[in-house]
């Protein structure tokens, strides 16, 4: 389109929703441990919420992950869940990443996060050794910023929600180490959305509308949405709000899409290739505790010797008197209830 292309030219060189918290649980749903957990967040009560994982390619045992403390900042945790670093850049909720690239031309990982204090995405380059550099704010003309996730299609995209159900997509762009975005397409849904996820190979984007179920559409900004609801939210297993998004990506084409069932305390596991739901399970108390409630979640097929099969880190909402914090599930145990 030529308003995308006019935009195109623009660059050089390149939300808490106020929800009662229930303690549904179900045992009809298999049930594995985490391995191990993080330290806590720095604020109290609901705060913990999203995270991130960059894998680190010289030495997967150094990866780090990136969380947000939604009434805080940005904290960076190593793959032992010790926390590393913190940035008080005030109310992040979900952040996602863009590995270097070509056509950022970014050396560092760029961060990205959506930022209620002042409605902005707030970007950041990680180090490896997980410190934050070139932290910045654009602002956007949104209200109550939610969700975020990256897409590095034919441009790189930062698409981000709201908890009024707007689903904007913009292209990014650095110049000298600042980012820049443009607005090249906006979407609407009924609801509140939060999760999002776009699946790169299949160029599909996909939408956790928290009260009503996970959409499928086209992730390429030009192209036609063609918004089609492939899981709803019901009343027995799939329990309102459907929450954090993340996809697991195989070499052999297969994986899967996971997505926090949060009124079920439970995760969906979704065949990316079908689309037909394969799995609920939930994380039961083990070596750490249990997990209810998750915001956010994350996965990685980085392989180290805790993980050998790679891993899924979900945000906790109860810490017994401490504030949240994340776990961390051994993608091993987890696959013996994907294989039919």
């Amino acid at each position: 389109m030529k308003y995308i292309n006019g935009i195109f030219t623009l660059f050089v060189g390149f939300a808490v929703l106020g929800q009662e918290r229930t303690s549904v649980r179900s045992f009809a749903f298999p049930q594995v441990e985490a391995t191990l957990e993080t330290e806590a967040v720095v604020s109290y009560d609901d705060a913990a919420d999203d995270i991130c994982i960059w894998e680190n390619p010289n030495d997967a045992t150094a990866s780090i992950v990136v969380a947000t403390d939604k009434k805080y900042g940005l904290i960076t945790y190593n793959l032992q869940g010790k926390k590393l670093h913190q940035y008080p850049v005030g109310r992040p909720n979900n952040v996602a990443l863009f590995l270097p690239n070509n056509m950022l031309k970014n050396d560092l990982p760029l961060i990205c996060a959506s930022n209620r204090t002042r409605e902005t995405i707030t970007f950041a380059f990680l180090n490896p050794d997980g410190t934050l550099t070139h932290i910045q704010d654009i602002k956007v003309p949104l209200k109550e910023v939610y969700g975020i996730t990256t897409y590095l299609g034919e441009q790189p995209y930062i698409i981000i929600s709201t908890k009024r159900g707007k689903v904007w997509q913009y292209q990014v762009g650095l110049k000298e180490n600042k980012a820049q975005i443009a607005l090249v397409r906006k979407l609407k849904f009924g609801k509140t959305v939060e999760g999002l996820v776009v699946d790169p190979t299949n160029k599909k984007l996909y939408v956790a509308e928290e009260e009503r179920g996970l959409w499928q559409l086209n992730a390429l900004p030009w192209q036609a949405a063609e918004k089609t609801m492939i899981l709803k939210v019901d009343k027995d297993k799939l329990k309102a709000d459907f929450e954090g998004l993340a996809l697991r990506e195989n070499k052999d084409g297969s994986g899967w899409i996971v997505m926090s069932v949060q009124g079920s305390n439970a995760y969906a596991f979704i065949d990316r290739v079908t689309l037909e739901l394969v799995t609920i399970i939930q994380i039961k108390d083990g070596v750490v505790d249990g997990v209810q409630e998750t915001d956010g979640l994350e996965v990685s097929s980085l392989k180290t010797p805790t993980f050998p099969n790679g891993l899924l880190i979900v945000q906790d909402g109860e810490n017994g008197n401490k504030p949240q914090n994340f776990k961390y599930v051994n993608w091993t145990h987890i696959q013996t209830h994907l294989i039919p």
